[in-house]
């Protein structure tokens, strides 16, 4: 993979093939702050490449500026959720069950993202799916195991409660992620090889129709065989229809007049038919409602469903599906992430070995440009590794700043205070964070690992604290320079 000193373009384009707008905005975010620490320790002087040190860097203690709670806390938050949403699917599908299986097909929300100067951005994108993925829920979750594809909006509207857990509460999250519907994730680069996987493994299908576009259409046709086509509830929105066509020619119109700033674009791609012929299509295969009479007439869907039942019965349909997280790229380019993954990860460990850390701050960002490639490739027990390694950075860098006496790179008393507790967050987040990636096991793994992530995390951190403290030897022995002015880059 051909990159200048922090030209991370081909990653930051990977993060659009992840999960949609939300996803690859966190994503970049992190990214963001990574590429801005090694832009920072280059444009002063401290960086021959990468991975290598001037004299000068070596000199530097520690970089406070490197640290963003909420960049690091948002990006492994939004992989938890994601990865707990498939988890809790697994669960179910994999264990048997009286209740019947629904699986819920519905068009995706459409979107769009314009630049607006600045860190600021505006958009436009429908609502209709995200309504009545609510609905629904409220409406047959009791009666039944609900399943439906994770879209893009379900990770932005869903994470509203769920935030509040990134901090620290990530068993909060995982019942969140569970409730009111199951949620799989399904690669983009293979979601039609995952819903016709999915489809035997149902009972009963709700289709929510409020656009026209090709993928819907897909999923719509794949239930026309006669042995599905009686257990299929159409729900046509024709409001919502009508409505979306007019946001998608407002969106076209924006993208094609603000061209140049275009950040993101989810649009539409309708097929030429009109509501009514649309809607007569369809009712000559499956029985059709509209969203005000399959409320009104709730009852009677729910006692269909129940006299639904699909070709594999319990016994033959409890198996799980693969957490096939990843940018959805072409096999080269997705082997080029790996093999720069690989590599960072052996700098990180060539640097708490025999090789030693020279640059601290240099060490500290190749260890959250790890964590960034591994919660990329959804690699999270790695992701729980890089973090005990950060943890031992940012502890050992507590253990110095905290030592009695005149010491190379102190803080100034006017930011010791705020320094400190910037160590303790950090320190608390990744113990916290690292140990649950480390613990929680593949998506089809149900069992307590937390012995096994107690040691894996305990002997990454081990090493490197070794490492880091060997660093900060060799710093006390150097002369104690007078005190310098007060900066956020204490060094």
């Amino acid at each position: 993979m051909a990159q200048s000193l922090y030209d991370f373009t081909d990653l930051a384009e990977a993060t659009k093939s992840l999960l949609g707008y939300f996803v690859h905005t966190w994503y970049l975010h992190y990214l963001g702050l990574i590429v801005a620490n090694f832009r920072r320790l280059q444009e002063h002087g401290m960086l021959k490449s990468l991975t290598e040190p001037t004299p000068l860097g070596a000199a530097l203690v520690f970089d406070f500026s490197a640290l963003d709670i909420e960049k690091i806390t948002y990006i492994n938050g939004i992989y938890f959720y994601i990865l707990s949403c498939h988890k809790n699917a697994n669960w179910r599908l994999m264990n048997r069950h009286e209740g019947k299986q629904v699986l819920y097909l519905r068009g995706f929300d459409i979107e769009a993202s314009l630049s607006a100067g600045g860190n600021m951005a505006v958009g436009v994108s429908s609502v209709d799916a995200t309504q009545f993925n609510w609905k629904l829920g409220k409406l047959l979750a009791h009666d039944c195991s609900l399943f439906k594809i994770l879209s893009p909006k379900d990770v932005y509207w869903e994470t509203v409660d769920a935030q509040r857990h990134f901090y620290g509460d990530f068993e909060g999250m995982i019942r969140l992620a569970g409730h009111p519907m199951r949620s799989i994730y399904l690669n983009a680069a293979r979601w039609q090889e995952g819903v016709t996987a999915l489809l035997d493994r149902m009972d009963h299908f709700v289709v929510y129709v409020s656009s026209t576009t090709a993928s819907a259409i897909w999923e719509i046709e794949q239930l026309i065989p006669e042995d599905r086509r009686s257990r299929v509830t159409v729900v046509f929105d024709e409001k919502a229809i009508e409505t979306k066509k007019m946001q998608e020619g407002y969106q076209d119109k924006i993208v094609h007049d603000q061209g140049d700033h275009v950040i993101w674009s989810k649009q539409a791609h309708p097929l030429d038919l009109n509501v009514s012929q649309f809607r007569e299509l369809l009712a000559q295969k499956f029985l059709v409602t509209s969203p005000q009479e399959f409320e009104a007439n709730i009852e009677e869907h729910r006692r269909g469903i129940q006299a639904s039942s699909g070709p594999l019965g319990p016994g033959a349909r409890e198996t799980s599906f693969d957490f096939d997280f990843r940018p959805a790229l072409d096999l080269d380019k997705l082997n080029e992430l790996r093999d720069f993954s690989a590599s960072i990860q052996s700098e990180v460990e060539a640097s708490t070995g025999a090789k030693g850390i020279v640059c601290l701050p240099l060490f500290l960002n190749l260890v959250q440009l790890r964590t960034f490639m591994t919660l990329l490739l959804g690699e999270h027990a790695d992701t729980g590794r890089a973090l005990a390694a950060y943890a031992a950075v940012i502890e050992g860098a507590q253990e110095y700043y905290t030592r009695p006496g005149p010491k190379p790179g102190d803080l100034s008393e006017e930011g010791r205070e705020r320094n400190l507790k910037l160590l303790e967050d950090h320190l608390g987040m990744a113990q916290h964070i690292g140990s649950r990636m480390l613990s929680y096991g593949k998506s089809s793994e149900f069992g307590n690992y937390s012995k096994y992530a107690t040691a894996e995390f305990a002997a990454e951190h081990d090493r490197t604290k070794t490492a880091v403290d060997r660093f900060f030897t060799e710093v006390a022995s150097r002369p104690v320079e007078g005190p310098k002015p007060e900066s956020n880059n204490e060094s």
